[in-house]
C-alpha cells in the first residue's frame, strides 16, 4: 500500500459509484484531470488495473476492482470515524483536567472552581495541586498539569497567559487600625509600621516590587509561606501587609479580623493569569475552565 492516500481511494469510491471520472470529480469537487490522475497513481501503488475506461461509456471495476471497492470503503469509513473521534474528544467536555495553583490564590478560587466544574461539567476529572509559583509552573511545564493559575509578575518566560482577573492591591490592617474604616491608603502611612509578608517564592518579591514602585522604604517585619499566618499576625495588631485583590473573609484563625483598604499608590495591578505552555493545544476542558472562570462568582472569589 505504498504511496496510496485517502485522496486517491476517495476518487475510486467516486468513481466506481457515478460511474464516469467527470461524474466523480464533480461530486469530489476536483478537476477531471485531477481524479484521473489520481486513479492512475493508485494503479500503478497497488499494481493492479481497477479500473476499465470506455471512451463515452464512462468506466466498469475490473475484478481486482470488485475486490477492492469494500476494502478502500471501509479504509475511508475508518478515516471518517477517526476525525469524528477527534472532534468527540476536543468537544466533548469530559476528562482529565489537572489544575495548579499558587498557595496566595488558592484558598479563594480552588473552592469555588472545584464546586463550579462539580455543578456544571460532572463529568471532568479534576485534578487540583497548589504551590509556590515556580512550583506550579514547573508541573505544566513538565505536563503534570494542563494549566496554573497566578500573578503575571511571577510569571517565567515560556508560557502563554490568559488575564483572568486585574487585582488592585490592598492594604491589610488590624481591624481596630486608625486607617481601617479609609477608602483607600498611601503605603507611606504605614511605613513606620511592621511590613509583614508571605515568604514564598515568588509572592514575597511580588509585594516588595509594588512597594518599591511605590517610592516606600518599609520597616523591615517577618514573613511567613502560608497566607493565614500574616492574617493572623495582622488580625493580632503585630504589623500589617499587602495583597493583590481583596479576599472575602477578614476572620483570621483565633477569630480576631483584620481590614482591607485599597492601596492610593499609582501602582501597577497584580493581574491573576491562567498559564499554559506555549503552543499547548486547547481542548473543551480548558475552553471550559477560562468560561468558568469569568463568571462573577469567581471573579468575586478573587477580590
Amino acid at each position: 500500500m505504498n504511496g496510496v492516500t485517502l485522496r486517491q481511494l476517495e476518487y475510486f469510491v467516486a468513481a466506481a459509484d457515478a460511474g464516469t471520472v467527470s461524474a466523480a470529480a464533480e461530486r469530489c469537487s476536483a478537476s477531471q484531470a485531477a481524479v484521473s490522475t489520481a486513479l492512475g497513481e493508485l494503479e500503478r501503488s497497488l499494481g493492479l488495473q481497477l479500473l476499465v475506461r470506455r471512451p463515452a461509456k464512462g468506466v466498469v471495476l475490473t475484478r481486482s476492482g470488485e475486490r477492492m471497492l469494500p476494502v478502500a470503503r471501509r479504509i475511508l469509513d475508518d478515516a471518517t470515524e477517526l476525525v469524528q473521534l477527534a472532534g468527540a474528544e476536543h468537544d466533548e467536555v469530559a476528562g482529565p483536567l489537572r489544575i495548579a495553583c499558587t498557595v496566595a490564590l488558592s484558598p479563594r478560587l480552588l473552592p469555588s472552581l472545584a464546586a463550579a466544574f462539580s455543578d456544571r461539567h460532572p463529568r471532568v476529572e479534576l485534578d487540583l495541586a497548589d504551590g509556590l509559583a515556580s512550583e506550579v509552573q514547573d508541573l505544566v511545564r513538565t505536563g503534570a498539569a494542563d494549566a496554573a493559575l497566578l500573578y503575571r509578575r511571577q510569571l517565567s518566560p515560556g508560557f502563554d497567559a490568559r488575564t483572568i482577573r486585574s487585582l488592585a492591591p490592598y492594604a491589610v490592617l488590624p481591624e481596630a487600625h486608625p486607617l481601617a474604616g479609609a477608602d483607600d491608603v498611601a503605603l507611606a502611612e504605614l511605613a513606620d509600621e511592621r511590613l509583614i509578608l508571605v515568604q514564598a517564592a515568588g509572592s514575597r518579591g511580588v509585594i516588595e516590587a509594588l512597594i518599591e514602585e511605590a517610592g516606600i522604604v518599609p520597616r523591615a517585619g517577618w514573613a511567613f509561606t502560608n497566607p493565614e499566618t500574616v492574617r493572623a499576625m495582622v488580625a493580632r495588631g503585630l504589623g500589617y501587609s499587602v495583597f493583590s485583590g481583596r479576599p472575602r473573609g477578614t476572620q483570621s484563625f483565633d477569630g480576631r479580623h483584620v481590614a482591607y483598604v485599597r492601596v492610593r499608590d499609582a501602582v501597577k495591578p497584580n493581574d491573576v493569569v491562567l498559564a499554559l505552555t506555549h503552543g499547548q493545544r486547547r481542548t473543551a476542558r480548558l475552553d471550559a475552565l477560562v468560561a468558568l472562570l469569568a463568571e462573577p462568582e469567581l471573579q468575586e472569589a478573587l477580590g
